[in-house]
């Protein structure tokens, strides 16, 4: 079968076999450079607080070095921990959240064991060396290349620009440095993660272009799973058979309660039943042939009335349905029969 003969989209069904074994486009590098991204722009406000608890716990540890007590101690460290905790806790959530979304959004929630399953294929070295030697390996080391010389192409310059500007200044105390490097760092880091993202999403696209390219099907394979899906008509008729044959015995079940069959006469069947209080009796069962023979024969061992009226018998079953109430226009032909039995049973 030649790549060129699948020219079907994948059906559902394929796409979530495809699914279940775990072959779906994703990409780990979108979720992390989207974190990088993130924690650039929330690390200012983080940076600022941990520097003003900083700066606090530094003033009090010095008035409490020149006055030691033990108690304001464990108080301080108490203090300075959960204040350093409170400036990281939107840096963590930020990453969480980004990972926990981006995960999501790429998979969707997917619970496969497919992937712990152990193949020997996978510790095969000649089929190792065949995947080492692959056109896809080739490109994710082409790719990787290509990464990695966009990114540094996008942080070194600035790097260097840092370095110049702190060599010209002569002899800078450390915390003109770090304020340097804290005013150029954090734009460094967000062009750098948005430069990675861009190229991120470029990999999500054209893996999920590989993915779907890869779950083409032919025409034939569309034909046969549809008629897989569909079943096997030998098994679709022997279902259907079965549940006409419950159908029927839930029919002459109910015959006993019926209070008259009318036949034609042997050819068609309908067995009637009239309750008080109802406003016309109703077709409990009908049938043709083999069916009517069996509705008189229960008729007979319930010894329910049985009375031979081919119009009648004929219109019944074709106006009526199981269950159904008789029409209108047969209320006087099925009173007329009505009125013969109750009369036969009075005289009994």
């Amino acid at each position: 079968m030649s790549k060129h003969d699948k020219t079907e989209a994948p059906t559902p069904k394929k796409k979530r076999e495809a699914r279940r074994k775990g072959q779906i486009a994703r990409s780990q590098d979108l979720v992390t450079w989207s974190q990088m991204y993130a924690v650039a722009a929330v690390l200012p406000s983080a940076i600022g607080r941990a520097g003003g608890t900083l700066r606090d716990v530094t003033t009090r540890m010095g008035n409490l070095i020149a006055k030691p007590d033990a108690d304001q101690a464990l108080a301080l460290l108490s203090h300075g921990t959960l204040q350093t905790m409170l400036a990281v806790l939107p840096v963590s959530l930020v990453v969480l959240g980004i990972g926990l979304v981006g995960n999501l959004a790429q998979t969707g929630l997917l619970l496969s064991g497919h992937g712990l399953k152990p193949k020997f294929d996978r510790i095969n070295p000649v089929k190792g060396l065949k995947k080492l030697l692959s056109p896809q390996s080739a490109w994710e080391a082409a790719k990787v290349l290509l990464r990695t010389s966009i990114l540094a192409g996008v942080a070194i310059p600035p790097v260097q620009r840092i370095a110049t500007e702190i060599m010209e200044m002569g002899h800078p105390d450390t915390d003109t440095i770090l304020a340097v490097i804290g005013r150029d760092g954090l734009g460094i880091l967000r062009n750098t993660a948005l430069a990675g993202l861009v190229l991120a999403l470029v990999d999500y696209g054209l893996q999920k272009r590989r993915v779907m390219k890869g779950m083409m099907m032919t025409k034939q394979e569309v034909k046969d799973e549809h008629k897989q899906s569909d079943g096997d008509p030998h098994m679709k008729a022997a279902i259907r058979g079965r549940q006409a044959e419950m159908s029927r015995n839930r029919m002459m079940s109910e015959i006993p309660t019926a209070t008259a069959v009318i036949v034609n006469p042997t050819h068609v069947a309908v067995a009637i039943r009239y309750e008080p209080g109802r406003s016309a009796p109703i077709v409990v069962a009908k049938g043709r042939g083999a069916v009517a023979l069996r509705i008189r024969e229960e008729a007979e061992r319930h010894r329910v009335p049985i009375m031979q009226d081919i119009p009648l018998a004929r219109g019944l079953y074709a106006a009526c349905d199981l269950g159904q109430e008789i029409p209108v226009e047969m209320y006087e032909a099925v009173a007329r029969v009505l009125a013969v039995i109750m009369a036969l049973k009075a005289a009994a």
